[in-house]
């Protein structure tokens, strides 16, 4: 048990030597060791089900990456957000039995802000990358959430959706006038067309929205 107990504190040496880190090449080997003491908290909290071992691994990983960003010259906020984000969705599932069931949620839509934080932020910004990267880290979000079957970033998800997709209309019309118009007329016929559909098929749809329900009311 002693060696044991050595080997899980060991790695924590990393985050001591670092004020002594000054040179690029000692900062690099420090997050090179930071990051690979994240990999063995990560096994550590698996296997053990031990939360302190989760906060260490969020800690030296979160660490490890803001090292090498730094030394990258990296100075894009989703570099730093969007690894914190899924650390806060990974320790709350991974530690679910032992965070209060009261806390799951806002966790969750913590760590989904924070990964969605950084392209909303640059959104207003020239170019269509801000308004792109939002649209796939949206609906990575949403087919995350939908596997995990977590209501809270499926919300999340489907909101940021919407602002990429309004963002990118709203950009459009500077070079193309005429896009909001069109997608205001097909949002128009969408709205009649399906309200005639569930005007047709009134009871089939009445069913798939209460199957739909109903499974929503199982997810956590």
């Amino acid at each position: 048990r002693p060696f044991i107990l050595l080997g899980q504190l060991l790695p924590l040496y990393t985050i001591i030597r670092l004020p002594f880190a000054g040179e690029a090449g000692s900062e690099l080997l420090s997050s090179g060791c930071l990051l690979i003491a994240c990999v063995l908290y990560v096994q550590q909290t698996i296997a053990t089900g031990k939360g302190r071992f989760g906060v260490a691994a969020a800690v030296t990983g979160n660490l490890g990456l803001i090292m090498m960003w730094r030394l990258l010259d990296v100075t894009d906020p989703g570099f730093y957000l969007v690894p914190a984000g899924l650390t806060v969705l990974a320790f709350t599932e991974l530690l679910k039995k032992q965070i209060p069931q009261s806390a799951h949620e806002p966790l969750r839509y913590i760590g989904a802000l924070m990964i969605l934080m950084s392209p909303v932020t640059q959104l207003m910004n020239d170019g269509w990358v801000p308004a792109l990267t939002l649209l796939a880290t949206s609906v990575i979000l949403i087919l995350l959430a939908i596997g995990l079957k977590l209501r809270a970033l499926v919300y999340a998800g489907s909101a940021a959706l919407a602002v990429a997709l309004l963002t990118m209309v709203l950009k459009s019309r500077v070079d193309y006038p005429f896009v909001p118009w069109l997608c205001g007329i097909g949002l128009g016929m969408a709205v009649i067309g399906i309200a005639a559909f569930c005007e047709n098929h009134r009871e089939k749809v009445l069913s798939r929205i209460r199957f739909v329900s109903a499974e929503l009311a199982t997810w956590k």
